[in-house]
């Protein structure tokens, strides 16, 4: 009965594979097939995968989404220090200042990403939890991050919107290894010299809500309450003079006029004078930070009488920007890349790392020998199809597979990977050109968070789920490419090389320009802008691990699961 039971259920499922399919093209039946067990399914391991590393250099990081902002220490990859010079605009063009202004009060506002974690019912008080927030230590079970030295300086560097070098017909592109340029246009005095640490040389990324008091009958009370965010006392002579001195007159006419005159604001990091290996790197909408300029000015009656009047002037930072990064690698990651970057033998590891770092290279089906079987005889005759491929595509004995699905996987080094921040998502697409395999468009999947949008496509890290561990790392990311199989075979797809990057959106997929043309077969210009935001990187296991080492069960492989139609 149990074996009846078995063959109707095969049975059944090639039935509905057959009708979901035409005669040439190859079915896929989902992401889980039976409870991810591949049940009646055969499963093919064999097909030669060959990845290996390739450094990108100085990557374009003008303008991001998502810039980094901090000083990291990554136990694995080395230190690295993100800096974002931005662009400054009037929030009102051609404002009316008064008679008399004088500063009183200069903030800078910028917002974290956060989510609220509960609310008190008697106070109002909001708990927050940061998001995208790295190097910390726990305390009661709360993340602590580790203090940075911030400085905030004039930034004297004009931030074009268009290369003056091609005719000002592009987009003026700048790069992450810019520093010394923007170091050598800066006013040498900081914005935010406060006497209080926190406010520059122990700066702190906090979760704390943002509350402002006003006194009513006496009683002091909260007056405003906002989200977790950076806020700085900036210096108020330098925005006297800036905006209220005799070179200002003019000035706010329009924004264009305004960026020329006020050309933007630097924010350089670096490690806190208490520690030179810790801190802590956030990324954040620089656009969403604002400047409120507090003045007063005098005003007088129409009797005579003078008085004091305050008013605000807003600035945002919503103009041209750049992320600046600088890097302090470890050997063990910058000799692991050169070392595992054979475009033949493959590696035994891979460095996938977000910034201006490093990526993985990955191509199926191994090389072209002898060509296609025809009528049981090989003609051993190069084609420009992998030999596997070509079996696939013509296999020996006629009978052409149906493909259900089909999987990179991708394990983790655990060892190496040891106190690290793991990126949460890695992405493979088509390198030749820069673009998503077909599983990304056609996966419409969504979450509540959307980074974990096309969790069908995957590339979604897994992790330990012992109840007993409380620092859970992570086992593998798995990608599934089962269209992008069934194309290659049913439908004469090239097959392309595949990069693999780390992402800090899956949604976002434009690319970014590398300063300088990668070297060596097949050179590449571009990488994923997603990879870029991402300051994370994480090691993986290749597929060049010899049959007697401890690791070879987690090579890479390509998972390929099938049926053979009667």
């Amino acid at each position: 009965m149990q074996n009846n039971s078995f063959f109707k259920l095969l049975f059944l499922v090639s039935i509905v594979s057959f009708f979901a399919s035409c005669d040439k093209d190859f079915n896929e039946i989902g992401s889980d097939v039976v409870n991810n067990d591949h049940f009646g399914l055969i499963q093919d391991t064999t097909k030669t995968v060959i990845a290996y590393n390739q450094a990108t250099g100085s990557v374009e990081t003008s303008n991001l989404l998502i810039n980094s902002l901090g000083y990291y220490n990554n136990p694995f990859f080395g230190k690295t220090r993100a800096s974002i010079v931005s662009q400054v605009l009037l929030d009102t063009v051609n404002q009316t200042i008064g008679s008399l202004p004088t500063v009183t009060k200069v903030e800078l506002s910028l917002p974290y990403f956060s989510h609220l974690v509960s609310t008190d019912a008697t106070t109002g008080n909001h708990t927050y939890e940061l998001d995208s927030v790295h190097g910390y230590v726990t305390t009661d079970s709360k993340k602590v991050f580790n203090k940075i030295k911030l400085s905030v300086y004039e930034s004297n560097y004009y931030l074009r919107d268009y290369d003056a070098s091609l005719g000002f017909q592009n987009a003026q592109k700048y790069y992450s290894g810019a520093t010394s340029d923007f170091d050598a246009n800066k006013n040498p005095n900081r914005l935010n010299d406060d006497t209080d640490a926190s406010q520059n040389d122990a700066f702190l990324y906090s979760a704390d809500e943002i509350k402002t008091y006003k006194t009513v009958d006496g009683v002091e009370v909260v007056d405003t309450r906002s989200v977790p965010g950076m806020r700085l006392k900036l210096r108020n002579q330098f925005f006297q003079d800036k905006l209220f001195g005799a070179g200002a007159s003019g000035k706010f006419i329009n924004n264009n006029v305004f960026k020329e005159y006020f050309r933007g604001l630097y924010f350089k990091a670096d490690n806190s004078a208490s520690s030179s290996n810790e801190g802590s790197l956030a990324l954040l909408n620089i656009r969403l930070g604002k400047i409120i300029v507090t003045y007063n000015v005098t005003v007088t009656s129409s009797t005579g009488v003078e008085t004091i009047k305050e008013k605000k002037f807003g600035i945002s930072l919503g103009g041209s920007s750049v992320n600046l990064l600088e890097n302090d690698y470890n050997t063990q990651y910058t000799s692991g890349v050169t070392s595992n970057a054979n475009a033949t033998t493959g590696g035994y590891n891979l460095y996938p790392k977000g910034g201006e770092s490093s990526m993985a290279i990955i191509k199926l089906f191994g090389e072209d020998i002898r060509g296609y079987y025809t009528n049981g005889v090989a003609p051993n005759v190069p084609n420009g199809i992998p030999d596997e491929l070509d079996d696939l595509r013509h296999p020996f004995d006629g009978q052409k597979l149906l493909v259900n699905e089909a999987n990179l996987t991708f394990y983790v080094d655990k060892i190496k990977m040891t106190g690290a921040s793991e990126p949460n998502r890695i992405y493979l697409y088509d390198l030749n050109n820069h673009r998503p395999i077909i599983d990304y468009y056609i996966d419409n999947s969504v979450a509540s968070n959307a980074k974990l949008n096309k969790n069908i496509h995957g590339g979604i890290l897994e992790k330990e789920t012992a109840s007993s561990i409380v620092d859970k790392r992570g086992i593998k990311y798995k990608i599934r490419l089962t269209n992008h199989l069934i194309n290659l075979i049913s439908k004469d797809s090239t097959n392309v090389r595949l990069g693999l990057v780390v992402t800090e959106s899956i949604v976002n997929n434009t690319n970014s320009q590398l300063k300088n043309t990668t070297t060596g077969v097949n050179p590449f210009s571009k990488i994923p802008t997603a990879s870029v935001i991402n300051p994370l990187g994480t090691v993986l296991f290749g597929n060049n691990i010899p049959t007697v080492d401890p690791n070879y069960a987690k090579r890479l492989k390509l998972e390929i699961y099938y049926t053979k139609p009667n």
